[in-house]
């Protein structure tokens, strides 16, 4: 019954959603962007309901999300997550700090202060950045704000907060700024905070409560109207986020950041540049009492810290070379550095002591990158993109060190430190990229686009560098060791990994074509398929070593990074059309998104985490100050899994919310909604599985959904 349900809803969304463009090829500087600010264009998802920025890209097609803490989720493109997706935030690139990487860069921003979210897929131009192979998502933070002309001043904000009823999360965001024609100062801030949700059973899902903070001040000067400075600082601090389905939680994460940009005109060219540096200062252990009760034999837990520096400089110039063809080059530059250290808990040779564990010592990993793209119009109703790009990665580690220096089966920390310390950690990378595409403006209505892209990813530092249980020790009897392994896993799936000096970089060659009908005005109706097929040559996939059999890790599987080949295909579908616009009744849109996405080895086998054939309907109506909606989601069962880290399947489910706002002027704006409506219990997809809820190791019980929630939102603007 389930699928024929989601088959139904298949058929509704070739006639429904609002187009969401991935990609969409021109000749100007930028692509379409997904402006979050305009519910009626982009998304069903208020940005005042939530401060996760992974959860309203879900909206798009062919975009879904890894569940892991409550704010840290991985965004996925086409079955690519994590590093395989290139984040930008406002020209910054930042590299997640951790080995479970627990604080991505999404976490580093909230949804009040970004203006627009430009996602392309797969085929995205070399100007977007390169060392990706998935994708890009850009987010860009709302512009300074200046007074009209001399003389006069500008004083203006917001300030929202929200309420969940299910895990009695609520949160508030405040934003000023004060300008003249010539300087703006803004300043921005947020905090929320949550407790563990429940499941639609009524069960509580441990593990999954949150607070965190986050501060932004700007000031920029408008040298005239085409040239603008800008210095951004921000602050972040996590008090804590739980993980279920990962060994430990995030208990401390400060970072602060600066970015110096300018966008200006030299001539007729176009410059876009920024030099940014990001410090983080990042601590896990569990959460007692969430996870279980607090052992005084280890009062200290299991503390793991994690500093990393990071800092960078892009540069994008655009040259209008004539009325048909626009010219883009440049270069960039990123230079991290990481320290991954846990300290000792006992004195005892054969356990988690007398040494401090160097997980990652000195981690060194630069990136500089150049770049050229040819945006062309060749006629009325045929343009392309062309661009090729070239990476250079270097990366390198100092010496490691175990907790002990034991060789007995049960602690040989020390045997595998001094193999890794014996080899050779320099590694460089020499990546190339291209993409070209093409669209043919067939007619009034419809639309054909083509393209092609090449592209590399090398390996992160603990892919690379992570070293304990792969260089000579025997995990699968070893507790320690298999507790080493577990710590290094940003997947949620409960098993332990081992990095790979000998790892290649990844190169992904996608081809993909999509055809747009709409009518002439791109306003009443329209419909869009994107099928697209990859092919990665060394994808950073995993071998089994073996299973643990002794100590508290007993029953994980413990995995090594290697290359493989693999590929990946699928498609998108989504479509809108307005039902109705008058005078008496408002506007009611019908609009919806299909997508279907599968990877797998060329030797056989599953990838990790293919998101099932799901699908998406919503029914909006705007009538004067009021805006209505329902939302109804379905997903099929998930039955092509990684067998090598034991996925498991989950069951079909679908879901249903409702959603209603009132603007009472230009000042205030009330949002509310019920999600999950019918308090449905389900099994997510892509969250991994529940280690909290089920402490037997090896369980792999998957982690479940949110149960229904009430949820309002109110904002005030000045």
């Amino acid at each position: 019954m389930k699928k024929i349900t989601l088959l139904s809803m298949a058929a509704i969304a070739a006639l429904a959603t609002e187009p969401i463009a991935i990609q969409k090829i021109t000749v100007e500087a930028d692509t379409t962007k997904f402006d979050i600010a305009s519910k009626e264009l982009t998304t069903s998802k208020s940005k005042t309901m939530t401060g996760d920025v992974a959860e309203i890209l879900t909206d798009i097609p062919g975009v879904s999300i890894y569940n892991m803490g409550s704010r840290a989720s991985l965004p996925v493109i086409h079955g690519m997550a994590d590093d395989r997706v290139k984040i930008d935030i406002d020209g910054m690139t930042i590299t997640s700090a951790c080995p479970n990487h627990m604080n991505p860069a999404l976490s580093y921003i909230d949804t009040s202060k970004i203006e627009a979210i430009n996602v392309m897929a797969g085929i995205t131009p070399v100007s977007e950045g390169g060392d990706s192979i998935g994708g890009t998502i850009a987010i860009k933070s709302k512009d300074p704000m200046f007074a009209a002309k001399s003389g006069e001043a500008l004083i203006s904000g917001d300030i929202s907060s929200f309420y969940h009823s299910n895990n009695k999360a609520r949160g508030a965001s405040v934003s000023a700024t004060a300008a003249n024609d010539k300087v703006s100062v803004n300043y921005s801030g947020y905090a929320e905070k949550a407790r563990s949700y429940k499941n639609g059973n009524g069960a509580i899902v441990k593990d999954t409560l949150y607070q965190q903070q986050n501060h932004a001040a700007t000031i920029a000067y408008k040298i005239n109207s085409d040239d603008v400075v800008s210095l951004k600082l921000t602050k972040t601090n996590v008090d804590y986020i739980g993980f279920p389905n990962e060994y430990m939680d995030m208990l401390g994460n400060e970072s602060t950041s600066g970015n110096l940009s300018y966008k200006g005109k030299f001539g007729a060219l176009l410059i876009d540049a920024n030099v940014f540096r990001q410090d983080t200062d990042h601590y896990m252990n569990k959460i007692w009492g969430e996870r279980q009760a607090f052992n005084p034999a280890m009062p200290l837990g299991m503390p793991m810290y994690t500093e990393a520096e990071e800092s960078g400089f892009n540069l994008k110039a655009t040259l209008p070379y004539s009325q048909t063809q626009t010219f883009k080059f440049g270069a960039d530059y990123d230079r991290y550095r990481l320290n991954d250290w846990w300290p000792p808990v006992t004195t005892t040779v054969g356990g988690m002591g007398p040494n401090t564990f160097w997980n990652i010592n000195d981690g060194q990993r630069d990136r500089i990158g150049l770049f050229a793209e040819a945006h062309s119009q060749w006629g009325e109703k045929l343009s392309s993109v062309i661009g090729v790009r070239y990476d250079r990665v270097s990366m390198n580690t100092g010496d490691v060190v175990g907790y002990n220096f034991a060789t007995n089966a049960m602690a040989n920390d020390s045997v595998d430190a001094n193999t890794f310390n014996a080899l050779d950690h320099k590694k460089t990378d020499n990546n190339y990229d291209l993409t070209a595409t093409t669209k043919y403006e067939y007619s009034n209505t419809t639309d054909i686009e083509l393209g092609f892209a090449r592209k590399t990813r090398s390996p992160n530092i603990y892919e690379r560098y992570s070293w304990a249980g792969g260089y000579g020790s025997n995990p699968l009897v070893s507790g320690p060791i298999a507790m080493d392994m577990a710590m290094i896993n940003w997947f949620g799936d409960g098993n332990g990994y081992v990095g790979n000096l000998d790892l290649n970089p990844e190169v992904a060659n996608t081809i993909s074509t999509t055809i747009s009908l709409h009518d002439e005005a791109e306003k009443e109706w329209g419909l869009k398929l994107t099928p697209y097929y990859t092919k990665v040559k060394d994808y950073i996939d995993v071998s089994v070593i073996g299973t643990a059999t002794a100590g508290g890790y007993t029953g994980i599987r413990l995995l090594k990074f290697v290359n493989t080949d693999a590929h990946l295909f699928g498609a998108d579908l989504s479509g809108y059309t307005t039902l109705w616009d008058n005078s008496d009744n408002g506007k009611g849109t019908l609009k919806g998104t299909l997508s279907y996405t599968r990877g797998f080895r060329d030797n056989g086998g599953s990838l990790y985490h293919m998101m099932p054939l799901h699908a998406k309907v919503s029914l909006d109506r705007v009538s004067g100050a009021w805006s209505n909606g329902i939302d109804i989601e379905s997903v099929d069962d998930k039955e092509s899994v990684d067998t090598l880290r034991k996925e498991p399947l989950t069951p079909g489910y679908a879901l249903v919310d409702l959603r209603t706002g009132y603007t009472w002027s230009k000042q205030f704006n009330m949002d509310f909604s019920i999600t999950n409506l019918f308090d449905h219990a389900y099994a997510l997809p892509l969250g991994g599985v529940d280690v909290v809820a089920n402490p037997t190791k090896g369980s792999y019980i998957p982690l479940q959904g949110m149960g229904r929630s009430f949820n309002a939102a109110l904002t005030y603007k000045f």
